[in-house]
């Protein structure tokens, strides 16, 4: 017999009263509830060309004025309009203002513009000579202009042309509008207003911006007091009687974090622990404290503090036990520390900290008013200092730059504080608005970088820990068993955004989309040194040596992962849905009604309407009302789930060069990680896979290892802004598969195609909605499936790839 229409199909009721829905009834509720909640509607208006500005910066009838007087501009400057130019639009940045020769505004003393550029190019020259020939050719000043995106203000860039040499000094400066402090500035005085140098660090400022913090006045949210009880054997330096003591609860103490390393030092060990905690033991002969320790014992009494935490003497470094309890505790460690000092000047632990002790900073901050504008030459901003400082490379210093409520990162040339109030850091400048002495409670700056890389509120959990994980994986380490233990304190601060734990790195409640990770450069499976055994599985990246990239771009899962014994399945969404919601229709749909959808740079996201300022990639339930999953195999490291696999397709060795000359730098003498193309039946390419180059090179004569690949998403192109009028969770891929052979001959081929997924635009249709898939390249022994790299292929080649189904464990 055939199967009845719907109108004959019997109603069932469900436990709670509902009659039970046909599949096309179930699924028009959930496109109807999608409609409701989610479905935005984007608009992309296509931007023309900008025009080139042409001099708009020329004051034709420019004032003279008198040589002597204070605000005189020589001839080429009076022309300049330097409003304008602090002021102009983004286009200007397209355009570059020839000043004089280097020569002529070294001689040009009084005019106020080019004394600015002169005081600030011998000071970046430092000792050296100011050269103003190259080659026996002068060297002319040219300025242009860089949008901030702060209040439509723009800075200044002065360029040499020719460039000196590198060993010559610099080539180019920044200069930037200033706010003048009057404590500090005072128009009326002699000409040494002009400079402004602090060898030492500006402790009253330091102490004004840790004291507004502390009284609540540069935020609305206030930060938790210490934790009662830290972990057993918690102990701090006591900066007044020299001793290491131990915790006594609730109390204020200094966190500090440095480059360890350079120097034989000072270490709490268990035949010194005893004597270190006598009086004055910190101030004997035989124990010589590094620099770095020393210069921070001194900021923690400028603050008014007296306890200090340093890992080197407050761990017993030769217990074990005492030392996997205070790792184990480094989240609590640094989120109870009131400070943490952060020595990002220093590349060893007896560098000292710049400004403090005998550590003297060099660097000059001039000031000049032109025209109408006050203009001062800016130091090494917050990304030049910190960002790129030895101390930044350390994978330990990320959860300790991350976890901590405040931070004074003291650098070479100036201190920047950051507290979890502000997404702006403040730091030491003649510049009011950047001080943070203004009354203003956010910080009005040019710094676009943040201290805070786990946000309080709106910002997409995957996108926030993608963004940690870049930086993380970057990052050394001295040994590397230590990368999930160094990353434990940041799992305990995600945990909230995902409403997950993590399993080898990875948030178990979005495992399946975060199982896409890439490799960013070079790479290799991180071994124990003496066995040469995988430490953790390839599915992590934790397996690997080397920086990753995150894919943050929408796909929708396409396996099934493998629970227990029996070998039931669950989708993703059952995991994160309220339990019994996969087989109840109402209660799935009563929980998405809960929750709000919108788009963030392309991305789609979700906001209960509970709680609107947490953003989160799918709905998902608090962990005590769902299922936990997905699991690992008991009593191993491996993932187990269905999905679709083929062989069909032929590794071809040539590179797809957009990615392989713009991302990866492969070249035919040493690869990186290698976009290889994948060919079907015809040879014509589907799509490709990023496979690390050591692998790369023995896949050509490879007939001892089996290969897979194996779908994981489904995905859109970049170009393609609709996400279609249908929910796209609920898509068939049955109805927009070919699985006749298709040909485009008056499309471009790939050699003549701008395209960058490689897949051959003649044979198969990239303009169709959500066409391609992810896929994982995989080697198997064993019967247990090994990661070597993923990629993406068009739909349509693979399902004339004829798949076959099959479980996974992957290892």
């Amino acid at each position: 017999m055939g199967e009845k229409s719907e109108a004959q199909q019997p109603e069932l009721a469900t436990n709670d009263g509902y009659p039970k829905l046909s599949e096309r009834q179930a699924r028009a509720l959930e496109q109807a509830v999608y409609n409701v909640t989610m479905k935005p509607q984007l608009t992309f208006t296509p931007r023309a060309e900008p025009e080139t500005p042409s001099r708009r910066w020329w004051i034709e009838d420019a004032e003279t004025l008198p040589r002597d007087d204070s605000s005189y501009l020589c001839e080429t400057c009076r022309h300049i309009d330097i409003n304008y130019l602090v002021h102009s639009p983004t286009v200007q940045a397209l355009e570059e203002v020839t000043l004089c020769p280097l020569k002529d505004i070294v001689a040009n003393d009084k005019c106020v513009f080019c004394r600015l550029l002169t005081a600030a190019m011998k000071d970046a020259a430092g000792n050296r000579k100011l050269f103003t020939q190259v080659g026996g050719k002068d060297m002319i000043c040219k300025l242009r202009t860089i949008p901030t995106g702060f209040d439509h203000r723009c800075t200044l860039l002065v360029s040499l042309y020719p460039a000196p040499d590198k060993s010559d000094g610099f080539n180019h400066l920044i200069f930037q509008t200033c706010q003048p402090r009057e404590k500090r500035f005072d128009e009326n005085t002699t000409q040494n207003r002009h400079c402004i140098q602090s060898p030492q660090i500006d402790f009253d400022q330091a102490r004004a911006w840790y004291q507004n913090c502390l009284d609540g006045q540069c935020g609305s949210n206030p930060i938790p007091p210490p934790a009662k009880s830290i972990c057993t054997g918690f102990r701090l330096m006591d900066v007044e009687r020299h001793c290491i003591v131990p915790y006594e609860r609730q109390c204020n103490y200094v966190a500090l974090s440095y480059v360890w390393g350079g120097i034989e030092t000072i270490r709490n060990l268990k035949k010194t622990r005893q004597s270190l905690e006598v009086d004055g033991a910190l101030l004997r002969k035989e124990y010589p404290l590094p620099r770095t320790i020393k210069d921070a014992m001194l900021i923690v009494r400028e603050l008014g503090e007296r306890y200090l935490w340093v890992d080197s003497l407050c761990i017993v470094q030769d217990d074990e036990l005492d030392k996997g309890t205070q790792i184990a505790a480094m989240n609590q460690i640094y989120t109870s520390a009131i400070l943490t000092i952060a020595a990002v000047s220093g590349i060893k632990a007896d560098s000292g900290l710049a400004g403090v002790g005998e550590e003297i900073r060099a660097f000059r901050q001039h000031i000049e008013k032109v025209q109408s504008v006050y203009l001062t030459n800016s130091p090494t901003t917050f990304t030049t200092t910190v960002d790129e400082s030895v101390w930044n490379s350390r994978a330990w210093t990320l959860q300790e730059r991350i976890m901590s409520p405040r931070v004074l990162f003291v650098a070479k040339d100036r201190c920047f504080y950051a507290c979890k109030h502000r997404q702006k850091v403040l730091m030491e400048s003649v510049d009011n608005t950047e001080d943070g002495l203004a009354r203003e409670l956010v910080v009005s700056g040019y710094e676009e970088s943040t201290a805070n890389m786990i946000p309080s509120a709106k910002d997409v959990n995957t996108v926030c820990y993608s963004t940690i994980v870049e930086s993380y994986t970057s990052r050394h380490l001295t040994y590397e068993s230590d990368i999930l233990i160094a990353f434990q304190g940041i799992e305990t601060l995600l945990r909230p955004l995902f409403r997950s734990d993590f399993i080898f790195g990875l948030p178990r409640s979005e495992l399946d989309s975060q199982l896409l990770w890439q490799h960013a450069g070079p790479c290799a499976r991180r071994r124990d040194p003496f066995t040469g055994i995988a430490m953790f599985p390839s599915w992590s990246w934790a397996g690997w040596v080397g920086e990753i990239f995150c894919k943050k771009w929408e796909n929708l899962s396409r396996i099934k992962w493998i629970e227990g014994e029996k070998g039931k399945t669950f989708s993703g969404k059952d995991f994160r849905y309220p339990k019994g919601a996969s087989t109840d229709l109402f209660k799935s749909i009563a929980f998405r009604q809960k929750w709000k959808g919108a788009l963030k740079h392309r991305v789609p996201y979700y906001m209960e309407k509970s709680e609107p300022d947490k953003y989160f990639l799918h709905p998902t339930a608090p962990e005590e009302e769902r299922i936990l999953g997905p699991n690992l195999k008991s009593g191993t490291n491996y993932l187990v789930f269905e999905a679709e696999t083929t062989d069909a397709f032929e590794i071809g060795l040539d590179h797809f060069l957009p990615h392989s000359l713009f991302e990866q730098k492969c070249t035919h003498d040493k690869h990186v990680v290698c976009p290889l193309l994948l060919h079907d039946s015809g040879n014509f390419i589907g799509g490709y896979v990023m496979v690390p180059g050591e692998i790369t090179m023995r896949l050509s004569n490879d007939d001892a290892h089996a290969y897979d690949f194996i779908r994981i998403s489904r995905t859109r192109t970049w170009e393609q802004d609709d996400r279609g009028e249908e929910d796209p969770d609920l898509l068939n891929d049955s109805e927009a598969i070919t699985l006749e052979k298709s040909y485009f001959p008056d499309r471009p081929d790939m050699k003549t195609s701008s395209n960058a997924y490689a897949c051959d635009p003649r044979r198969f249709d990239l303009t169709k909605p959500w066409c391609l898939y992810n896929i994982m390249f995989v080697e198997w022994k064993e019967g247990v499936a090994y990661r070597i790299g993923v990629g993406q292929m068009h739909i349509d080649a693979w399902a004339q790839a004829n798949p076959k189904t099959k479980n996974v464990v992957l290892g």
